[in-house]
């Protein structure tokens, strides 16, 4: 009798874990009813996230344990959302979700005559034979490095990512920069999405900066996100010893350190 009895509140505690809500629905801007493609939605801190297609619209799916966790809704150029779980159908229930612009001021800078000084940072390695990748094609997958300036404030002109893997799939990526608190990503420093495509065969992803202005006070975290649904794997140039990858699995989750190798991005800074 007792087994029974043990058996069955194991299967209890397993159907409990399995309970789980799908949300579906659309984000669109306020002023002009318009969808918004690529927000980032999910759990925080947890590895439940998502984000929206080129449509605005999204799927998710949260387990029922998660009910007093925060949902999060978030882009740049937008006011940022958190919702209690346990609410979230209640605010999705007409499949809506209606961001409102906001204003993000770059930090001022003072501009000099004199000649900046330029100068690669980061990870410079276009191995081929040691590599790493995204940890999945999960929507908001993100990884990258913390790169250290020499000087502040730092001009940030381009990226460079060394890819290894060919044939790949043109999905489209968001490179991210991020501030570092206590040796993690924080919050973003730029105030515009930056949208591109890898590159379809092996060699090298570049992206012209300069109509952005980012600007680096201190040491800074530029990442690649996953953006668009795809079955592929994009695979970059990495090596050891040279600084941790830092990643997380989807939007809004937990980021953390992924070994000791470090990935081919750089960045061309002045300063």
């Amino acid at each position: 009798m007792k087994s029974l009895l043990v058996v069955f509140l194991m299967l209890i505690g397993t159907l409990q874990g399995l309970a789980q809500t799908t949300f579906e629905g659309t984000i669109k801007e306020s002023s002009t009813n318009k969808p918004l493609s690529y927000v980032n939605i999910g759990v925080i801190g947890k590895n439940v996230g998502t984000v929206s297609d080129d449509e605005g619209k999204f799927k998710l799916t949260i387990p029922s344990s998660y009910s007093n966790e925060t949902v999060r809704v978030s882009m740049i150029g937008y006011g940022t959302l958190n919702y209690k779980v346990s609410e979230f159908a209640k605010v999705i229930s007409d499949q809506q979700i209606v961001m409102r612009p906001s204003m993000y001021e770059l930090p001022a800078v003072v501009v000099s005559n004199k000649k900046l000084k330029e100068k690669i940072l980061g990870n410079t390695t276009e191995s081929q034979t040691t590599t790493a990748g995204f940890t999945s094609n999960k929507l908001g997958n993100e990884l990258g490095i913390v790169i250290k300036i020499k000087k502040s404030p730092t001009f940030i002109k381009s990226f460079q990512a060394s890819v290894v893997s060919k044939d790949n799939n043109p999905v489209k990526l968001r490179l991210n920069f991020y501030n570092v608190k206590d040796g993690l990503p924080d919050k973003l420093i730029q105030d515009k999405n930056i949208i591109v495509s890898a590159p379809v065969q092996n060699g090298k992803l570049v992206v012209d900066l300069q109509q952005y202005n980012i600007v680096a006070e201190d040491d800074f975290f530029v990442s690649l996100e996953w953006i668009e649904n795809d079955s592929g794997r994009i695979v970059f140039s990495s090596s050891i010893l040279k600084g941790a990858i830092i990643a997380r699995e989807t939007s809004q989750g937990a980021w953390e350190k992924v070994g000791m190798f470090g990935i081919g991005f750089t960045v061309k800074a002045a300063w």
